[in-house]
């Protein structure tokens, strides 16, 4: 699990009962049939083996997830984002419903090394997660070490939904996420980036 010496800076949102084609269309990106590793180019995705379908902006706190637009994307479907910056070890994950955010959890290393902030119905995995992090910080000696167990919570949380972790050997290999772009010729998509 998570330890301070890390270089990742980048946001995701996962969705589910809604088809790839109507969330690349909400955001303007087309695909261009380019495969990349995540976090290697502005925009890339693929499905998982879960079945939700993954996109990996190489940014945090991406323009994409924040709580305006993931109400519009969340429409009629269920979606999981989440935020890491490895740098100051931070780290974010959020669920939302048809419109709707149904919780969300936070780690900030800046506040304190075992910072967490949470609210809204969490799912049945989160109190196990959140457990097994803190004892995993105490064994490596509390508040006083290198090693930020409390990192993962919220990224743990979301990879029990979704089966997706940034930093995890999770079988999909390098080079299987495809590279998307920015449709910027379009006036309708213009106008829709006015609203985020």
């Amino acid at each position: 699990m998570g330890v301070i010496i890390m270089g990742y800076s980048i946001s995701w949102v996962t969705v589910k009962r809604k088809a790839p084609e109507i969330l690349l269309q909400k955001l303007g990106l087309l695909r261009t049939g380019v495969m990349a590793d995540y976090g290697q180019e502005p925009y890339t995705g693929r499905t998982l083996p879960s079945g939700w379908f993954l996109l990996v902006f190489n940014r945090c706190e991406h323009k994409f997830i924040k709580p305006r637009s993931l109400s519009a994307l969340s429409s009629n479907c269920d979606l999981v984002a989440c935020s890491v910056e490895e740098h100051v070890m931070v780290s974010t994950s959020e669920f939302w419903r048809d419109g709707q955010q149904i919780w969300r959890i936070e780690h900030d290393a800046q506040e304190s090394i075992d910072h967490l902030s949470s609210f809204g119905a969490l799912p049945d995995g989160y109190a196990t997660i959140q457990r097994q992090c803190a004892e995993m910080q105490e064994q490596a000696g509390g508040n006083h070490t290198d090693v930020d167990a409390f990192f993962d919570i919220p990224l743990q949380t979301a990879k029990s939904m979704v089966g997706f972790k940034h930093d995890d050997d999770d079988g999909l290999g390098n080079d299987s996420f495809e590279v998307f772009k920015t449709q910027s010729s379009s006036s309708q998509i213009k106008a829709w980036w006015k609203l985020w």
